[in-house]
């Protein structure tokens, strides 16, 4: 099976999307080609991932060439191509499941319900860059569904990646939030696959689980928590509270109450600070990275340390 991403608002959505769920399928031990158009995508070390370079983009003979090699073995491929394969017969003959990556703008949408209907054969819309989860999928389904009535939409969205998830992609280390994110988009295309869909089954056990699917420990790092809260602040500030399927899987807490607990901040006097005035004493809000002599992020931004407390102020004048 062949699976191709093109993107409606440029390659990064498209890329970003094949990998993710390359890297999924491979992570559960499962055989996963990955068509690597100019990406100098890594191989990741001891991973059942085949990453199979093309100099230039995607033609429908390499498309053809990777679908027979892929139905040969019975593994999956993924794939980005440009927008413009997905309308050439040829090409779509190779391809079982044709995906448009679309970024999170009116325009983008636009885009991809023109790349849509120049299609010959059934393709689906993939939001991209959005955070929110179900409810965003369900927003974004809407939003497709007022520039194009058949539009198909798949029942799940990818959050925004920033710097280093998006290289850890290319350098085959995917971060939790990626990995569970594409489990889930996996999860999206098996049942629109039709008799092919059997394939993108992950096995039971495996170590790969989408959210909420798994009573393993929750083993997120600081950086992955933070941007998933970030996601869920702004989606609910967007009027997208989570809905009864999304707390479905989620911890129930009874008899809740709240409590106070202390956290680290950092006071001193500050200088060049957009809110105070310099040299005032200040508070910082909570700390989250510090090397403990010359710099701090807060909730709100970057400090830079200069005199610890006890010693002499500098001469500003």
């Amino acid at each position: 099976m062949l699976i191709a991403f093109a993107g409606a608002s440029g390659r990064t959505d498209a890329v970003h999307a094949s990998l993710l769920a390359a890297l999924a399928f491979a992570a559960a031990d499962r055989v996963a080609t990955y068509v690597a158009a100019d990406d100098n995508v890594a191989r990741p070390e001891g991973s059942t991932l085949r990453v199979v370079p093309v100099a230039a983009r995607a033609s429908a003979a390499v498309l053809a060439e990777v679908a027979a090699a892929c139905r040969a073995d019975r593994s999956v491929g993924f794939v980005a191509v440009e927008p413009g394969v997905l309308s050439e017969a040829a090409a779509r003959a190779a391809i079982d499941v044709a995906v448009v990556a679309v970024g999170p703008h009116l325009s983008d949408e636009r885009a991809a319900s023109r790349i849509g209907k120049a299609s010959p054969a059934p393709t689906w819309h993939l939001g991209c860059r959005r955070p929110g989860g179900e409810p965003a999928a369900r927003r974004f389904a809407a939003g497709m569904a007022e520039l194009d009535r058949l539009a198909r939409t798949l029942p799940c969205v990818l959050p925004p990646f920033g710097r280093a998830e998006a290289e850890g992609l290319l350098h085959g280390r995917p971060g939790c939030r990626a990995l569970e994110a594409g489990v889930r988009l996996l999860e999206a295309l098996r049942p629109v696959a039709g008799a092919a869909g059997a394939g993108l089954t992950l096995a039971a056990g495996g170590r790969t689980r989408g959210k909420g699917a798994s009573t393993a420990p929750d083993q997120r790092g600081l950086a992955d928590r933070l941007r998933e809260l970030a996601d869920d602040i702004e989606a609910a500030e967007a009027g997208l509270a989570p809905s009864a399927a999304d707390l479905a899987g989620a911890p129930v807490l009874d008899r809740w109450d709240y409590a106070v607990i202390p956290t680290p901040v950092l006071t001193g006097l500050v200088t060049g600070h957009p809110n105070i005035a310099d040299n005032r004493p200040a508070r910082t809000t909570e700390v989250f990275l510090t090397d403990r002599a010359t710099y701090a992020r807060t909730l709100s931004r970057w400090y830079a340390l200069r005199t610890p407390a006890g010693t002499a102020a500098p001469n500003l004048q």
